[in-house]
């Protein structure tokens, strides 16, 4: 009697398989899409828009909907849409130069510290340790009003006092990958010194500061536009995000999309970019990284 195989489906397996054919899920993809999409658009729309983020080009405080006003005016008579589309572009960028040279120096003194060891390794942490026992917020809003109102002061206020974390993220990834197996057959193969740490070491180390860089975008996007928001950053007329809320506080009952679609857009920004990195994170400890 011939007999055939049990063809029920393993739903693991499948799980796994689909995993690997498409690296994220489904809202993780839209997360993506969405986020190429805005990102273009805060590139694309400012070029092919033809109104001027900070010349005044239609009726003040046009509902949005209006003709030629997708997301209305506000009380200068500036065009919502237009502005928020540069401030995006302006908020995106700030985040992701902040993220990335806080990220890499961190990385570099993580590094040191966890590699040499000894009383360098004491110094570098006890200096981390002061930056990461003043509230970061407080620390950030501080440096920014010392050195002056503007988009640059909000980065390095941010950049001080966010680096001691990946510092203190890096040290301990080297520390674990200088004891595994695959470090110590490196070692006894005559690797030493630099060439240890960059072709053995780095790369262990790499992706996990990366994916809390990706995650840490959303939160960086928020605090440059809190600081905004409270006027450290560039000053009005400048189309940022936090300082457009700010601005449009006063007319939220009568003309609610002043401020709450700059808002709006913040919220959407740190959203999607703390999916993407969600979704990057999941990638990589799919395939062991």
């Amino acid at each position: 009697m011939l007999s055939f195989p049990d063809l029920r489906l393993d739903r693991g397996r499948i799980r796994r398989t689909g995993r690997r054919a498409l690296p994220f899920s489904l809202g993780e993809s839209i997360a993506l899409v969405c986020l190429l999409l805005v990102v273009i658009a805060s590139i694309l729309g400012p070029i092919v828009s033809p109104y001027s983020p900070i010349i005044p080009s239609g009726a003040q405080l046009l509902p949005p909907g209006s003709p030629g006003h997708l997301f209305g005016t506000d009380n200068l008579g500036l065009d919502v849409l237009t502005r928020v589309m540069v401030g995006a572009r302006t908020s995106l960028f700030a985040a992701v130069v902040t993220t990335a040279c806080t990220s890499t120096l961190g990385l570099i003194l993580g590094t040191i510290a966890g590699v040499v060891g000894g009383w360098l390794d004491n110094i570098l942490m006890r200096i981390t340790d002061v930056f990461l026992a003043f509230p970061g917020p407080i620390v950030a809003m501080a440096i920014s009003a010392a050195l002056g109102a503007s988009l640059s002061s909000s980065i390095i206020g941010i950049a001080i006092v966010w680096w001691p974390l990946y510092a203190r993220l890096a040290r301990g990834e080297v520390r674990r990958t200088a004891t595994s197996m695959h470090v110590e057959a490196a070692r006894m193969s005559g690797s030493r010194g630099i060439s240890l740490v960059l072709r053995h070491i780095l790369p262990s180390t790499l992706p996990t500061v990366a994916i809390s860089a990706s995650l840490d975008i959303g939160g960086v996007i928020a605090v440059l536009a809190s600081l905004s928001f409270i006027g450290l950053g560039t000053p009005a007329p400048a189309p940022e995000l936090g300082l457009m809320a700010s601005m449009g506080m006063q007319y939220l009952l009568n003309s609610w999309w002043v401020p709450v679609i700059p808002g709006l857009v913040v919220a959407l920004l740190a959203l999607l970019c703390n999916y993407t990195g969600d979704g990057l994170r999941g990638v990589l400890r799919a395939r062991g990284v």
